[in-house]
């Protein structure tokens, strides 16, 4: 079934999902995947996906911009922050630094042998019903924590009982572990952020320490991928998209995004996640059933 729409629209309509899905935790590559093949779309270029990464790092900067002015001047000891701010900022960027070490090796040794992948909608799917289960399971693990410490029945009704640790008391081991769950999101369908905040949950961080370690831990995976794609970048090779088009469509990534992760900070400290975990459900047998009923990519029209 396609859907005849103006360009500028789908243009617009794609960079909407990228801002959104990039930081929710419901999988940019997997709902990026799927839309194209559900709604007849043309399947994006890598120059605009170039441009709608960028798009998005522009977002997590502008909301974390206070955060890595700290770090900016805590590592390199301007400005007059306190020795221990200095030492809280220099650990933070050592533990980033680890964090990104799994997904960089997995995408730069990876991603040449899952490329097809990224147009087959059946794996997307599958791999989001997977990050469902990711985000069901660590919502379970905080329940046990909360019911520990309040009482089960307090826990199963008030999701903002949240025993975790917070954000200071990441390790090394935690930043390393979330960073392996963090390469897997190079799956179409497993979500970066639902990978890192469930990891993160799982070894016993609150939801609002794992989301806030996940965003800045996603602005160095961000900005190297966009730098690696930068290096095949082909200006005006957007397709079917005009460049108007394309400007559209990153503006709307930007804004999208700077949304999405003001709306999951707030969402987090009132609300558990298994309310994605449903969508990504719904999302992933719908598609299912969709595949099996319209055919693989290029029977649907």
């Amino acid at each position: 079934m396609t859907i005849a729409i103006p360009k500028w629209l789908e243009a617009v309509i794609l960079g909407l999902i990228q801002g959104l899905t990039e930081f929710l935790p419901v999988s940019s590559s997997g709902h990026l995947t799927i839309a194209p093949y559900l709604f007849g779309f043309d399947q994006p270029t890598l120059a605009f996906g170039v441009l709608l990464h960028l798009a998005t790092l522009l977002a997590v900067i502008a909301y974390f911009r206070a955060d890595l002015w700290f770090l900016l001047r805590g590592t390199l000891g301007m400005g007059s922050l306190t020795p221990p701010d200095h030492r809280r900022a220099r650990r933070t960027v050592v533990l980033l630094a680890v964090g990104s070490v799994p997904a960089a090796v997995a995408g730069l040794v990876l991603e040449e042998f899952i490329g097809d992948l990224f147009e087959n909608a059946l794996v997307a799917a599958g791999f989001l019903l997977v990050t469902a289960a990711m985000l069901w399971f660590a919502e379970r693990l905080r329940r046990r924590r909360a019911g520990a410490v309040h009482g089960a029945e307090a826990a199963a009704k008030d999701p903002t009982l949240d025993v975790g640790r917070n954000e200071g008391t990441v390790t090394i081991a935690d930043a390393g572990i979330i960073g392996v769950a963090q390469a897997f999101a190079i799956l179409p369908g497993i979500s970066r952020a639902g990978a890192t905040m469930a990891t993160g949950m799982v070894r016993g961080l609150s939801r609002t320490a794992a989301a806030r370690f996940s965003f800045l831990l996603s602005i160095p995976i961000i900005a190297g991928a966009g730098a690696v794609q930068l290096a095949e970048f082909e200006a005006g090779k957007f397709g079917s998209f005009a460049t108007s088009d394309v400007i559209a469509a990153s503006i709307t990534a930007a804004l999208s995004g700077y949304w999405a992760i003001r709306f999951l900070l707030r969402l987090v400290s009132v609300d558990d996640l298994t309310g994605f975990a449903r969508y990504l459900v719904v999302v992933g047998l719908l598609t299912l059933s969709g595949y099996f009923w319209l055919g693989p990519p290029g029977t649907v029209g």
